[in-house]
């Protein structure tokens, strides 16, 4: 029973893993369920009995990518969580150096192929993969007197994550950034956050 159960586990993540690097590369119409099944060695019922249509395959690559990045920043947080600003930059890093290749496509999809229920879901697993782990650095940095009190400067911790997500979406163009200027930037953006442009005094 427990080898028939890891079959399917199986059978599941290949049909997303292939799916996702079909979807990325040539964006939702232009692929199809037939393909999909062909790659990954199936027949298309036998990909219907996992995803009842093409449409819950694309929600789930989704939520896989999101939870997978949710994952890996939980992670970084645990293991710099205690310094801050190198938290900040790892974290920064890794979003750069492991964004979707193809986001603005993705973007382009999510707005034109699916309905509000799953934009919503989508937005509500954003939120939890990226913009609340970023806040709970804030947070920290708040509670332990690194960062300012936002009564003094308004750097409260959600809008902050939003400025640095920002910062960061400067950079999704569809092309992978090679590592040197992933981590110049990564370390630009990490400054101006937390010491702003100005010399200091």
């Amino acid at each position: 029973m427990n080898n028939q159960f890891e079959h399917i586990n199986n059978s599941h993540q290949k049909i997303v893993e292939v799916a996702r690097e079909l979807f990325m590369e040539m964006g939702y119409r232009a692929v199809s369920t037939r393909k999909i099944a062909e790659i990954c060695g199936i027949t298309q019922p036998t990909l219907y009995h996992h995803f009842k249509n093409k449409k819950a395959l694309y929600v789930e690559v989704l939520k896989s990518e999101l939870l997978k990045m949710q994952t890996a920043l939980r992670e970084i947080i645990k293991k710099h969580g205690n310094d801050i600003e190198e938290c900040l930059f790892q974290v920064t890093y890794h979003i750069l150096m492991n964004k979707p290749s193809s986001m603005g496509q993705m973007f382009h999809d999510i707005e034109k192929e699916l309905g509000e229920e799953d934009k919503k879901e989508i937005d509500k697993w954003w939120i939890e993969s990226y913009q609340l782990p970023i806040a709970s650095i804030f947070e920290k940095g708040i509670k332990e007197g690194q960062i300012r009190n936002p009564i003094e400067f308004g750097s409260y911790p959600i809008p902050s994550a939003y400025l640095l997500l920002n910062l960061i979406s400067s950079n999704y163009r569809d092309v992978q950034l090679q590592e040197h200027i992933a981590k110049e930037q990564a370390r630009f953006y990490t400054n101006v956050l937390l010491y702003g442009l100005a010399p200091l005094r």
